[in-house]
This record gives structure tokens, sequence and C-alpha cells, in this order.
């Protein structure tokens, strides 16, 4: 049974683990530079979608819901014509509902590509552009739903650790590890440079065999200071070094 839930990829910079993160040390800002490596894909894979689900009775996931299938529709129907209004919040009007009529949530979904979701659910999703809500209501065994596809990154990085950085087995001191930071950017900035090779032999973090790869996100997944520096970049840039507690990162965004 597919289950509509918050979800993230299983990376230690997940907001939604149980990890506290602390935010980007104050500091210049370096400029941003570009890496020949990366190109912009011309269709999405993955996406990640906010939807206020209205359920009815019968419908799956239904728990105090008696309402029937057209009230339910009257309700998506007026929650759908607040969230097409300029500068909407999806999720203040799902709660609102949730609070005047009962058994209606909103939720993200968490990144997933097609065949993951009810049909009904995932066409809508596909069809959007990033931060577009469909202006029709969508209808799946789960019931009646208005949906926003979030926009995306899909990133990687190469962690420097430190003594005393959160998880950290490394020895360097925080000034050694910064510095190295500080000249692995120097050369991932020059022509022909391999980003993930450079994160498989230098980056402290659990994906570096994945060639530091953190997989597809949307805002709210990800630690505040890595998550500002990855929407702030094109595709193909490579960020200037972002602190967290873990350590120094390095960020290319690939998508």
């Amino acid at each position: 049974m597919l289950v509509f839930h918050s979800a993230c990829r299983r990376s230690p910079l997940c907001s939604l683990a149980l990890i506290t993160f602390v935010r980007c040390a104050a500091g210049g800002t370096p400029a941003i530079a570009t890496s020949p490596s990366v190109t912009a894909a011309s269709e999405p894979t993955t996406v990640c979608a906010t939807h206020i689900v209205v359920r009815y009775w019968g419908t799956i996931g239904a728990v105090i819901a008696t309402r029937t299938s057209p009230t339910a529709r009257v309700y998506a129907t007026e929650a759908l014509a607040k969230a097409l209004e300029p500068n909407a919040d999806l999720e203040a009007i799902g709660r609102e509902f949730k609070k005047q009529y009962g058994d209606i949530d909103v939720m993200r979904t968490g990144p997933f590509s097609r065949g993951q979701m009810p049909k009904g659910f995932e066409d809508v999703v596909f069809s959007l552009r990033p931060g577009q809500v469909a202006d029709q209501v969508a209808a799946t065994p789960y019931g009646f739903h208005i949906i926003r596809r979030n926009p995306t990154v899909r990133c990687r990085h190469i962690l420097l650790a430190y003594e005393g950085a959160s998880r950290s087995i490394a020895t360097r001191t925080r000034d050694e590890a910064r510095h190295l930071a500080e000249g692995l950017r120097e050369q991932l900035l020059k022509p022909g440079a391999n980003f993930v090779a450079f994160a498989r032999r230098h980056s402290d973090a659990p994906d570096a065999v994945g060639g530091g790869d953190v997989g597809v996100f949307d805002r709210g997944m990800m630690i505040a200071a890595f998550e500002k520096a990855a929407f702030a970049l094109q595709v193909g840039q490579i960020s200037p070094l972002v602190e967290t507690r873990f350590g120094f990162h390095i960020i290319q965004r690939i998508d």
C-alpha cells in the first residue's frame, strides 16, 4: 500500500532525521563558480510535492471521516480556490480546513519517481512546473487532493570534518579542515575537475562512496545552511564553503 508521508533521502544532512544542525558561521562569501562537468537535465525524473488530502468515508486512511464523496469534493474545491489565490500558503490552508472539517491533512511526499504514487496523483505532479498548484482537484483512493509541485534541487557535496564536529572521527583541527576544504575547492574550479572522484577520495561523509550525491530534495528537508547554499546555485555551480556542525561542505548542484 502506498502511503503519503514526509520523506527524505538517508543523508546525515536531512533535517527530518533526529539530528540538529547549526547554521553556517558568519563570514565573507566568495563568488560562486561554475564547473564544466555538469549540464542541466531536460526532464525531471524525480519530483516532490505538497498536497492537501480531503478524505471521505471508505477512502484509504480515513479515520473519522463520515462525509460523503460529494461533500468531500465540495470541501476540496473550496480549498483549491484558496490555494490558487496569489501568494497562497498551501500548508496554512490545509491546517485551516483540518481544524474546520476534520480528517483533512496537508502532507509532503518526499522525492518520488513515476510508478511510486497513485497514477492520478503522479500524473498531475509531473505535469506541473516547480512551485505551481494544479488548477483541478485530483482524485485517488486516498481522497481528493490539492497539489503543488515543490521546487527541488539535486546536489552532491564533499564534507571535511574535524575533531569535535558531530559524528566526526577526524583528528584534524577546525582550521586544518577549513584550509583543506579551501584547497579542494580551488582544485574543483579548474577545468576538467571531477567532483565525484574528489568526493570519493576526500569526503568524510557516509555518501562519499556515491560521489557525495545526496539526491533530490525540496525546502525544509535539509539543514538550513546547506539548503540555502544549494538553492542559490545554478546547475553545475560549486558553492562557497558551508559550515555545519558536521564540518565544512563544498556543494555542487547537479539538477
